[in-house]
């Protein structure tokens, strides 16, 4: 994945106006506006032209590329969750704060990320609002930011129990606030790769993504694993409740083209037998959970 624009959004007082997801005393900018402009960079470490192309997340596959096309869509993504899960450090690499030095990225503060990728083919920004815990004590805050998203990623540490049962408070929450409405939500098992330290099992994960109707993975922000799956998917699950049903039938097909017969033929015979048993059609949609390509 290769990294083209990058912006970074300050949530403290006394930006300029032409910087948006400032936030004031009233809160004013966390009220839903669905047209967002994101400003233009300017090179602030690289030294000649050449140097806009920037280094590409670890990747496999070549379908998802970080582009600064005109006409692209906007995706509002909340991150939310207890303290010390990681959800700044995910944050971080989405921005590519890691990698600043040797990139074209300018930083103008700490609450508020925006980048834009290629996923399938198509170009879309992500606007990454990670606020949750910097103004805990402010109850509005919690409640607006449970209004302002297009998506939620449900953040928890797989090793701690506690933020695990949070995360499972923080959906039911969700959905009462926005009862009427089809959110994507990604619950998110962070730090899988502190393995003799866990508290939580992949299972757990599963049957409660399952339970909760959202969609599970399991990330390591230190070694960057399952970061950028992360935030593909997130792109992939809003466009597969917001675009026509010929739009999403091409992607599949897209996506199809590119699975490997042994995986087409596992999904063909998982529906067969779960037409016929019910415990199996339970445990192949938990399976199917941690599939972000698919609603």
């Amino acid at each position: 994945m290769t990294l083209n624009n990058v912006t970074m959004r300050q949530g403290t007082v006394g930006m300029q106006p032409q910087q948006r997801w400032s936030i004031p005393a009233d809160a004013r900018h966390l009220m839903v506006q669905k047209d967002p402009h994101p400003c233009n960079l300017r090179n602030r470490h690289s030294t000649a032209p050449e140097e806009h192309c920037r280094r590409s997340w670890s990747s496999d596959s070549t379908d998802s590329v970080i582009s600064s096309e005109s006409g692209n869509t906007y995706y509002r993504v909340v991150l939310i969750g207890e303290q010390g899960v990681g959800k700044s450090t995910l944050a971080n690499i989405f921005a590519g704060v890691h990698d600043s030095m040797d990139s074209d990225c300018e930083v103008l503060g700490e609450d508020t990320y925006e980048r834009t990728l290629v996923v399938d083919g198509e170009s879309a920004t992500i606007i990454l609002l990670d606020m949750w815990e910097n103004k805990g004590e402010n109850e509005w805050l919690h409640d607006h930011c449970m209004q302002v998203g297009d998506a939620y990623l449900i953040v928890y540490s797989i090793t701690d129990r506690a933020s695990f049962e949070k995360a499972s408070e923080l959906r039911i929450q969700l959905r009462r606030a926005r009862q009427t409405e089809d959110i994507p939500i990604i619950l998110v098992g962070n730090k899988s790769d502190l393995v003799r330290c866990r508290e939580v099992s992949v299972s757990e994960g599963r049957a409660c993504a399952v339970v909760f109707d959202c969609k599970f993975i399991e990330t390591s922000a230190a070694v960057q694993h399952n970061v950028k799956e992360l935030f593909e998917g997130i792109v992939r699950q809003v466009r597969l409740r917001r675009d026509s049903k010929e739009k999403n039938e091409r992607r599949l097909a897209y996506q199809k083209r590119r699975e490997s017969i042994p995986r087409k033929a596992r999904r063909f015979w998982g529906k067969i037998v779960a037409k016929n048993n019910k415990n199996m059609a339970f445990k192949l949609k938990s399976k199917s959970c941690h599939d972000l390509s698919v609603l």
